[in-house]
C-alpha cells in the first residue's frame, strides 16, 4: 500500500534520526539545515524529504513561512508587567547545537525568499500612480539587501565558531509565478497570494512590468549571495534561476511541485559532490 504524504514525511524524519544515530554512518552525510518553506513544505514532497531519501542523514530545523530576520535573531516576545522580552533566536540556538552535536560538515540554508517576494514585497514598490521614476524604491530595497548580507555574514561567523570545518550552502531562488494563487489546502486558501496583491495595491497591472520588478529582486538578492560565496570560501551559492520556467512546475506564486524540490535536492547533492571530489552516496551501501 502506498504511503500517504504525511507517513512518507515521518518515514524520512524516522529514517534520518536513525541514520544520525548510528556511529557507522559516514560523518560526511551527517547534514544540519535550517530555513523557509522550500525545506519544509507540508503538502508536498521538499526538498529535505528528497535528500533523506537520496541517502543523507539531515536534521532539519526548517519551518514554513520563516524568515530570514526571525531566523537569525529570533522575533518571539512575551509581555509582562507592561514590559517586553524578546525571547533570543532559540532557531539559531538549536541549529547550531546540531552543527556542533553532530560534526555536521555540510549545513544547507533556506531563507529570504518570504523576505524579498512574501509578505514584505509591497513594501520595496513605488506607486505607479505617482508617476515614479522606477516601480521599485530602490533605496528601501538595497538598504534591505545590506541588512540581509550582514545577517548572513552574522550566520557564516556563527557557523563557523560551532565548526570551522563546516561548508555552508545556500540557493537563491528562481522568479516566482505572478498568477495570484496562494497556498491551499481541501480548496480553501490558507495564506497568499503575496504577490499579484501588492502589484495590484500599487497600480503595477502590466505584466511586462510585474515580471521586471520580480527579476530585479531575485537577481538582486542573488547577486548578493554570490558576493558572499566570492568573499567567504565555506559558503556555496547554489544557483536556481531559469530553472523553473513552466507555470505547471509551481504549486502557487512563490512555492514549487514535487518535481521542483527534486530537482532542487539534486543540485544540493551535485554540490556536496563537487565539494567531497566524491559521489559520497557511492561510499555507502544503502
Amino acid at each position: 500500500m502506498a504511503l500517504t504524504l504525511k507517513q512518507f514525511k515521518s518515514e524520512q524524519i524516522q529514517i534520518s534520526e536513525t541514520r544520525l544515530t548510528q556511529e557507522s554512518f559516514p560523518n560526511y552525510l551527517k547534514i544540519v539545515s535550517e530555513g523557509d518553506s522550500w525545506f519544509d513544505y507540508t503538502i508536498v514532497k521538499d526538498t529535505i524529504d528528497y535528500l533523506i531519501k537520496m541517502g543523507y542523514a539531515i536534521r532539519n530545523h526548517a519551518k514554513g513561512g520563516d524568515t530570514l530576520e526571525n531566523m537569525l535573531y529570533g522575533s518571539k516576545f512575551k509581555i509582562r508587567n507592561n514590559n517586553v522580552i524578546n525571547q533570543g533566536s532559540r532557531s539559531l540556538e538549536q541549529t547550531l547545537n546540531s552543527i556542533n552535536e553532530l560534526n555536521s560538515r555540510f549545513f544547507l540554508f533556506s531563507g529570504g525568499g518570504n523576505d524579498i517576494v512574501g509578505g514584505e514585497i509591497i513594501g520595496y514598490l513605488n506607486h505607479k500612480g505617482s508617476n515614479p521614476s522606477s516601480l521599485v524604491n530602490d533605496y528601501i530595497f538595497n538598504e534591505k539587501l545590506k541588512r540581509m548580507k550582514n545577517s548572513l555574514k552574522y550566520l557564516i561567523s556563527k557557523v563557523s565558531d560551532s565548526n570551522p570545518e563546516c561548508e555552508i550552502l545556500m540557493h537563491g531562488y528562481d522568479f516566482p509565478k505572478i498568477n495570484g494563487k496562494g497556498y491551499r489546502f481541501a480548496w480553501i486558501n490558507i495564506v497568499g497570494p503575496w504577490i499579484l496583491p501588492a502589484m495590484g495595491q500599487k497600480g503595477i497591472t502590466l505584466k511586462s512590468e510585474q515580471k521586471s520588478v520580480i527579476k530585479h529582486f531575485i537577481d538582486g538578492f542573488n547577486n548578493m549571495l554570490i558576493e558572499l560565496d566570492n568573499e567567504y570560501p565555506k559558503f556555496h551559492h547554489i544557483e536556481l534561476r531559469n530553472i523553473f520556467k513552466n507555470d505547471n512546475e509551481w504549486h502557487n506564486e512563490i512555492h514549487l511541485k514535487n518535481s521542483g524540490y527534486r530537482t532542487i535536492a539534486k543540485k544540493y547533492h551535485e554540490k556536496i559532490t563537487e565539494l567531497l571530489g566524491y559521489n559520497p552516496l557511492e561510499q555507502i551501501n544503502m
